[in-house]
């Protein structure tokens, strides 16, 4: 059992659902004009066991280039770099993070209860949040507790891009949160002034919901 194989029998689940299989980062993505939504499969092989876990993301174009110029990216990522990724045991309570497969009948009834998630929750989660408003909120109602998946830097600079573009009033709320936090010790004196040099440009500059 590999990491294609899981996909491919997927595939036809996610097409229907209108995701497209990319090829050559193998997962699913759904490309709007400002954005995309893009289910991640992530498959460990061993030699008893293999374990599976999802990982479903947003990508807010015009937040992801904001950000790249103050938050250096590899070029190889800076154009499948996400604006907020989750799992689905974050998004449900029946699901846990990772998944083991030790035989064909395992991977029938986790294709049976993956497909149920999204059916059920993960379609509507990505929905809600590929609108840059709403995103705006999900980060905003987590600026005290940082996803899991992202350290503060990475919310910093996100939560404030999303809030000056599509969120101006929430803003100063984020803008001071923040501001109160970077001498925690995930910053470093070269990330602290990259973001005090991002918020000066947003202080500066004009949203899109202006």
């Amino acid at each position: 059992m590999k990491k294609q194989d899981v996909i491919c029998l997927q595939s036809d689940f996610f097409k229907s659902n209108g995701f497209d299989l990319n090829h050559s980062q193998l997962f699913f993505e759904k490309v709007y004009p400002h954005g995309k939504q893009v289910v991640y499969v992530h498959f460990v092989e061993g030699s008893d066991e293999s374990w599976v876990e999802y990982h479903l993301g947003i990508r807010i174009n015009e937040v992801e280039e904001l950000v790249r110029k103050y938050l250096p990216t590899p070029d190889q990522y800076a154009n499948q770099s996400l604006t907020l990724v989750q799992t689905p045991h974050n998004l449900g309570k029946f699901y846990p993070r990772r998944i083991r497969i030790t035989n064909d009948k395992q991977l029938s009834e986790l294709l049976y209860s993956i497909e149920n998630f999204f059916l059920m929750t993960g379609f509507n989660w990505l929905n809600q949040m590929i609108n840059p408003i709403i995103l705006e909120k999900e980060f905003l109602n987590h600026k005290e507790d940082p996803f899991e998946v992202y350290n503060m830097v990475e919310s910093a600079f996100r939560s404030t891009a999303l809030s000056k573009l599509y969120n101006p009033e929430d803003y100063p709320v984020l803008r001071q949160s923040f501001l109160e936090r970077i001498n925690s010790e995930e910053m470093t004196p070269f990330t602290i002034a990259a973001f005090l040099q991002f918020l000066n440009y947003l202080d500066n500059m004009k949203s899109v919901a202006a």
